[in-house]
């Protein structure tokens, strides 16, 4: 089973995610886990039997005056299973630092939600992925008694850009995360590949065996696109 993780970011209007929930609700996605996670103002509007429902983010305090924050009571009061952890967008323009990231991890454990924590390296950081994965993983981790976690490899230089690591490159890095959590966190966790997934490359990265699902930004607004991914993915292998 793959985990299928749409992550809409800031997109669509509201007739638009109106229709796009229209032709998501006939999606058949059986073998797989199909995950969606739009913005905060479309939570409600999501309720499809075929799909679980994730945010994108979770403010770091469990409840109180903070304007414009969603709290992690408010995401599971609306059934909430999965958030979005971490992501470089919100690392980089939003300045999101590992103590921040680090407590969000925390409140999601103590509700029972599964966080989807994005790690990734950028252009320059390339030739040291390991290092920096590693420095990502212990910074976000340390201190909290772990539950179900899902790690998305996200290298920062390939989102968005329609370039993606060799499949070698993948195959490995994947590989130490999992053998890193095993060993360091004693947990068996999933890992994810994200990065200008979409459909012309999905078969190649399909073959991947270390993948245990994908993270997909820009391929998920257009609803062809993601059912296309979809169906390839439903194809027993």
């Amino acid at each position: 089973m793959k985990l299928i993780i749409s992550n809409l970011k800031m997109n669509l209007t509201l007739e638009e995610i109106k229709s796009y929930i229209q032709q998501l609700n006939e999606i058949k996605c059986q073998r797989n886990k199909l995950i969606v996670c739009p913005s905060y103002p479309y939570l409600s509007y999501f309720n499809g039997k075929n799909y679980s429902l994730g945010s994108q983010n979770v403010a770091s305090e469990k409840m109180g005056a903070f304007t414009g924050e969603v709290s992690i009571e408010q995401l599971t009061s609306l059934g909430i299973h999965y958030v979005i952890i971490g992501h470089s967008e919100r690392r980089t323009h939003l300045k999101e630092d590992s103590d921040l990231i680090r407590k969000k991890l925390s409140l999601c454990f103590d509700y029972d939600v599964i966080p989807i924590l994005c790690i990734g390296e950028n252009l320059e950081e390339k030739e040291k992925r390991t290092e920096v994965l590693k420095s990502q993983i212990d910074s976000a981790l340390q201190g909290l008694k772990l539950k179900d976690i899902i790690l998305a490899y996200e290298p920062v230089w390939s989102i968005g850009t329609g370039f993606i690591p060799t499949r070698e490159e993948i195959k490995n890095t994947l590989d130490w995360m999992k053998k890193y959590m095993k060993s360091h966190y004693s947990i068996e966790c999933k890992v994810v590949y994200g990065g200008s997934v979409n459909p012309r490359n999905i078969e190649s990265l399909n073959q991947i065996e270390e993948i245990d699902g994908y993270l997909i930004g820009g391929a998920s607004l257009k609803i062809e696109e993601l059912k296309r991914i979809i169906e390839v993915l439903e194809v027993e292998k």
